[in-house]
């Protein structure tokens, strides 16, 4: 059985084209080193253009200029199916997911950095 590290608020994703962004929300029902672990959905919308938490801008172009990943959408793999907190599956630094950007279509997200190494599922 394969286990992964679970991720927390502080965890850092990377889009398809190297930006990287920090997932600033977590359930305080479940803590590791004080940091909220990350749910399934709360990875839904974080940014790799601009604002808080964006750690590297996602610097995909086009000739017409900058086209930035701007959301990710929810992890379409790496949630447990055995570790939950309020009936949702926590995720974990094997998660990826679909990134929105308005021209790339195949834009994607991955776990970078789970932002904790104690606590792991599968």
């Amino acid at each position: 059985m394969t286990t992964s590290k679970v991720v927390v608020a502080g965890a850092v994703l990377a889009c398809s084209h190297q930006g990287q962004a920090k997932v600033t929300t977590g359930s305080s029902q479940l803590k590791v080193d004080s940091n909220a672990v990350v749910v399934s959905g709360q990875e839904v919308g974080v940014s790799f253009a601009s604002g808080p938490g964006v750690v590297t801008p996602c610097p995909y172009a086009t000739n017409a200029g900058p086209s930035p990943c701007t959301a990710t959408v929810a992890a379409t793999a790496g949630v447990s199916t055995n570790l939950k907190v309020g009936g949702l599956g926590v995720l974990l630094d094997t998660a990826t997911g679909s990134a929105i950007n308005a021209n790339d279509p195949n834009a994607s997200w991955k776990v970078s950095d789970p932002g904790q190494s104690k606590l792991t599922a599968n």
